[in-house]
């Protein structure tokens, strides 16, 4: 089993959740959690049985401080990682007008800030080490409007700007960087849904069918993986055909 280790952030439950069991079938696995809740110890549990060991690690990545205290203590006990997938956002859906500020800036922190508080800890410990990749975990919100999501929009459509500009500033390091863009996936949110409604939205999507978490993960690892080592500055889309 190699030592390279993944760095996922929110990690607990969702996509996230997904993106540990699969990556945890090839490499180790650090992924972030906002508190200590029972799904940590879920998702260490379910991995258990796989090649990689998997860790939980307590930081709200939205809060420059606590990146600033754990980020180094992560490259202490286990070097450069391997690659980032920065997977931790929240939505909090709300027509532009009458969106508050504070809502506002907490899904600009979440989404797009916190990327950039670790990337400065991380970024030159990988280009050290001369290899790497970083997944930055947009949204067909991104390139496609949907009304209530003007502020998750903007973070999914500047993750894009970032990774384009990222990618050409630290390929000559060895490092990729690249977007994945889910469309409409299963989730608690979906499940809640009535039924005519997610009728009425599965006709929307061309194959007919909600996308599933592990189509997410496994997406993710191959574009951190080997098979795509000449790939940096992409936007992958997997939406079923929704935006096309």
């Amino acid at each position: 089993m190699t030592k390279q280790w993944v760095l996922v952030t929110g990690g607990s439950r969702g996509i996230g959740r997904a993106l540990v069991e699969e990556l945890a079938t090839q490499w180790n696995v650090v992924f972030t959690c906002r508190s200590n809740q029972p799904q940590n110890a879920e998702v260490i549990e379910a991995c258990a049985g796989l090649p990689g060991w998997v860790e939980s690690c307590i930081c709200d990545g939205c809060d420059e401080e606590a990146v600033n205290r754990v980020a180094p203590d992560l490259l202490a006990r286990f070097g450069a990682p391997f690659a980032v997938i920065h997977n931790a956002g929240i939505t909090l859906d709300g027509l532009h007008i009458q969106q508050t500020g504070d809502n506002w800036r907490q899904v600009m922190d979440t989404n797009l800030n916190a990327l950039f508080y670790w990337n400065r800890h991380l970024l030159p410990a990988m280009m050290a080490q001369g290899e790497g990749a970083l997944v930055l975990m947009s949204s067909v919100s991104g390139v496609k409007g949907n009304i209530g999501q003007t502020a998750y929009a903007a973070t999914k459509a500047a993750m894009i700007g970032m990774g384009r500009s990222l990618a050409l500033e630290v390929a000559r390091f060895g490092i990729r960087v690249n977007c994945l863009l889910p469309g409409i996936i299963e989730s608690d949110m979906t499940d809640a849904i009535p039924a005519e409604a997610l009728k009425a939205l599965r006709k929307q999507i061309p194959l007919r069918r909600l996308g599933k978490a592990h189509e997410v993960a496994r997406a993710a690892a191959f574009m951190i993986g080997k098979d795509s080592c000449y790939m940096t500055g992409q936007t992958l889309i997997l939406d079923g055909g929704l935006t096309v």
